[in-house]
């Protein structure tokens, strides 16, 4: 991350820039997290001049962490956030270009980083590449793993009801009587990053229903103009009749696309669902899982270090 700051440093001499580095912990585990961020904030000999800010907080969430510094910077004036996720690999001059292209941009909207997910050697982690490379929309929003976005955007927090920073800013964007509802996401190729998918059926599973109940959420608390253009034009493109047909890389793609957003769409319903009857009888879900076996290596790394360990 320094690294990659440095190279933000060199490419806008004069741009301020200020690290957030957001820690939680567990029961008993406080303590432990202040001797670990005041290690992390530490200056570092030769490195980028930069302003730390470390902040230990009870966990599990990002969304407890983004919120809580959002209130804490709201009088700040900053221009934008830059987010990272902590297990992904940023490749050279990632976030120069993107705080570039964010500037180039009026410093309004959200530019993100082109993820590249590499597949492990497992059944499930193959099998979920290939879903993948069926399921892309026709243009790429930008993933919250690394994306840029204005301050005005995200106000003082993000309800803890969204689940995901990222489905929060694409509907935030999202302008549905625009000509490109999609204007104000952008995800820009040459800005890079790596990330591995993960291996067990479990976590995917738990994965994608997490990524559901943000999909819910979200189309019912935003008006029904951006909530239509999401599902058709985002979520569910390609599976007509509720969206439109997509036959761009042949009717071979265009079918299996149309099978795997039907099981999606059929998944979504199922959870829509479930949340409606619950919040009927009295009885809201209150918790949801994650989903990951808390493996963070690297993907330049092939063996984890011996004696370390790694969790969000």
């Amino acid at each position: 991350m320094l690294r990659r700051l440095a190279e933000v440093r060199e490419a806008h001499p004069s741009l301020p820039l200020t690290v957030w580095v957001g820690m939680q912990y567990g029961p008993g585990e406080d303590e432990e997290a202040l001797r670990r961020l005041r290690r992390l904030c530490a200056p570092v000999p030769g490195g980028p001049a930069l302003t730390v800010v470390g902040l230990a907080l009870p966990g599990p969430g990002k969304l407890r962490t983004v919120s809580t510094v959002l209130r804490l910077s709201e009088d700040l004036g900053y221009a934008g956030w830059l987010w990272t996720d902590d297990d992904i690999e940023i490749a050279p001059h990632c976030l120069a270009l993107l705080v570039s292209r964010f500037r180039e941009r009026g410093e309004r909207g959200a530019v993100g980083a082109h993820s590249v997910a590499l597949a492990r050697e497992t059944v499930t982690s193959q099998a979920m590449d290939r879903v993948s490379g069926v399921t892309a929309p026709p243009k790429a929003c930008p993933a919250a793993a690394c994306l840029v976005v204005a301050t005005d955007v995200l106000g003082t927090g993000i309800p803890v009801r969204r689940l995901t920073d990222d489905g929060y800013v694409v509907f935030e964007l999202l302008d549905a009587g625009a000509p490109d509802p999609l204007h104000d996401l952008e995800v820009l190729p040459e800005a890079r990053i790596s990330f591995y998918r993960v291996s067990r059926t479990h976590d995917t599973f738990q994965r994608l229903r997490r990524s559901l109940y943000s999909h819910v959420t979200c189309v019912a608390d935003y008006p029904w103009p951006t909530a239509r253009v999401y599902l058709t034009r985002v979520l569910f493109h390609g599976l007509w009749p509720l969206a439109a047909w997509d036959g761009s890389r042949g009717p071979v793609h265009g079918l299996q696309r149309w099978l795997v957003k039907g099981l999606h769409f059929t998944w979504f319903c199922g959870v829509a669902g479930s949340l409606a009857v619950r919040g009927a009888v009295g009885r809201p879900l209150r918790r949801v899982a994650w989903g990951d076996e808390g493996d963070f290596r690297s993907p330049t790394v092939e063996e984890p270090a011996a004696g370390a360990a790694a969790g969000r």
